[in-house]
């Protein structure tokens, strides 16, 4: 006779493992844990980066209170043709603009010198020019006026009590009269 005893068969195809799983869930959670702490902290540098230029610019006084609006809305009515242009005219001798507020030579008008100015001392008050000196800045051209009219002109730009600052700038003229201005600081 048989004996009626259950008989457990055993499984031959071994258990799943979740530890694969696992790992992954834990893995991404770490990735976005360090993402948000990269995040935030380029949020705060970027704030302290800003706060820190601010500063800066607020630590010049009166340099930047008049430009580049005030400037230009205070100027007496006049249009820049190019300089090859018949029409061509001299900036009127009552212009509103000191001599030594921005640096003079090259071949930009005072207003195209101005916006210059305002755009060079952005970019060397981040390079630890603390004091722009527009009346000691020196201008060189170094590229004359191509076919379409772009030139370009390196000024040093003279820092109250620490080392000049170069930029590059490049002056290119469109066809609605307006002269685009870019600057860099020299490499």
């Amino acid at each position: 006779m048989q004996s009626s005893t259950p008989q457990f068969v055993s499984d031959t195809q071994p258990k799943k493992s979740n530890t694969g799983l696992i790992i992954g869930i834990v893995v991404a959670v770490l990735l976005c844990c360090c993402c948000l702490i990269v995040a935030g902290g380029g949020f705060y540098l970027s704030r302290r980066a800003s706060s820190a230029v601010n500063e800066k610019l607020t630590a010049m006084p009166g340099l930047l209170t008049s430009m580049p609006g005030e400037i230009l809305t205070s100027m007496p009515e006049m249009t820049t043709p190019e300089p090859s242009s018949p029409d061509a005219t001299d900036v009127p001798s009552d212009s509103t603009i000191p001599a030594d507020a921005i640096p003079q030579g090259g071949l930009g008008d005072e207003i195209q010198r101005a916006q210059a100015w305002t755009y060079s001392v952005l970019a060397v008050v981040t390079s630890g020019c603390n004091v722009p000196v527009a009346k000691d800045t020196k201008i060189e051209v170094t590229q004359q006026p191509d076919s379409a009219g772009v030139w370009k002109e390196r000024w040093t730009v003279a820092c109250d009590g620490a080392s000049a600052v170069a930029v590059d700038v490049t002056f290119t003229p469109s066809s609605n009269g307006i002269t685009d201005i870019k600057v860099d600081v020299a490499k």
